[in-house]
């Protein structure tokens, strides 16, 4: 079932508060009290956020502001403060509001609407006290001319500066904008042994065609980045080579990023952001590996069934380190039935 198309806007400096209702195709509730339901929006300016009803949050609280619940009756309640929504300055942000629910290793997600969030700014500062506020006598509308005040010519007042308000725009190890199509397998984590070929494997069962596939790295640790070398082995089809002794430049511990043709053309590893996406660098005419056919693209499995045991092999090929993943993911987008 398509997901509903609903916009819906936000008073600047007022609180917020929107529900959404999810029955089934007889009208009847469904149960969401122990789902994982999340809201993402994309700003217009760049920006973006993500909630979810699985992290704590307090709307008292000025660093989370919001809070998204759900009940046993298949609402979807999510609010935010005025302390919040004041300090929004772009106009308008895409949305959607997302279902995730995991089978074993199998994650799968529903999208259950999508559409347009606007901004309705306000025409004056928000009051935040009444007590200190005091009415003023009307203000006359062009200056005074006995006025004391110096004049100044040929220049402009520089407004005061605040500094910019950072948030983390990812649930924890997950930076994914997620298809509705897209199905997520999650490996487990891996320990990455010194100067020695390291790996895991997730099951696929889905004999869907794939329009398209991407590999998430979560929670990367390791003294020495540079040793590293990972490969993405299908059931079959040629060998990926994600990256082959990459240095990381924006490294820091616990360290994530995801292989995919969604990121922009100038990120590779040796330059990504934590948390960002980042293009594969071919490197098959001088890496080998385990006599197999290595190609740097996943442009070979697209349109293709492949089920079975799909494996992720990190090679550490340099003598005194070692280290561990957190996860790693592999997200398939299979081709819309029709």
């Amino acid at each position: 079932m398509p997901a509903a198309n609903f916009n819906f806007p936000i008073e600047q400096g007022s609180d917020f508060i929107i529900t959404f209702q999810y029955n089934d195709e007889n009208n009847i509730p469904i149960d969401l009290s122990s789902k994982c339901v999340v809201l993402r929006w994309k700003q217009n300016d760049g920006g973006g956020k993500i909630f979810s009803s699985t992290v704590p949050a307090s709307l008292e609280n000025e660093d989370s502001g919001y809070l998204l619940t759900t009940t046993a009756f298949g609402s979807i309640i999510f609010q935010i403060s005025a302390q919040k929504t004041k300090l929004y300055t772009f106009t308008n942000a895409t949305y959607d509001l997302d279902i995730i629910e995991n089978t074993g290793l199998l994650q799968k997600n529903t999208r259950l609407s999508t559409g347009i969030i606007s901004i309705i700014p306000r025409n004056f500062s928000v009051i935040t006290d009444c007590s200190t506020l005091s009415l003023n006598p009307d203000v006359p509308a062009t200056p005074d001319p006995t006025s004391t005040m110096p004049v100044t010519s040929g220049i402009t007042p520089t407004p005061t500066g605040t500094d910019p308000i950072i948030e983390n725009l990812c649930l924890p190890d997950d930076c994914l904008d997620l298809d509705i199509y897209s199905v997520v397998y999650t490996g487990s984590p891996l320990t990455i042994q010194d100067n020695a070929v390291n790996s895991g494997v997730v099951l696929v069962t889905d004999d869907r065609r794939i329009e398209n596939i991407e590999v998430a790295i979560n929670g990367l640790s390791h003294s020495s980045p540079t040793d590293l070398s990972f490969f993405l082995v299908p059931p079959s089809g040629d060998t990926i080579l994600l990256s082959a002794n990459s240095k990381i430049n924006n490294y820091q511990p616990r360290f994530s990023f995801m292989f995919s043709n969604k990121a922009i053309g100038d990120k590779y590893l040796h330059n990504v952001s934590h948390g960002g996406l980042c293009n594969i660098l071919d490197k098959t005419d001088i890496v080998k590996f385990d006599n197999k056919t290595l190609t740097a693209t996943f442009n070979g499995l697209v349109n293709y069934s492949n089920t079975g045991n799909w494996a992720l092999y990190v090679n550490d090929n340099d003598i005194g380190t070692s280290g561990s993943i957190s996860s790693w993911k592999l997200i398939v987008t299979y081709i819309p039935p029709g």
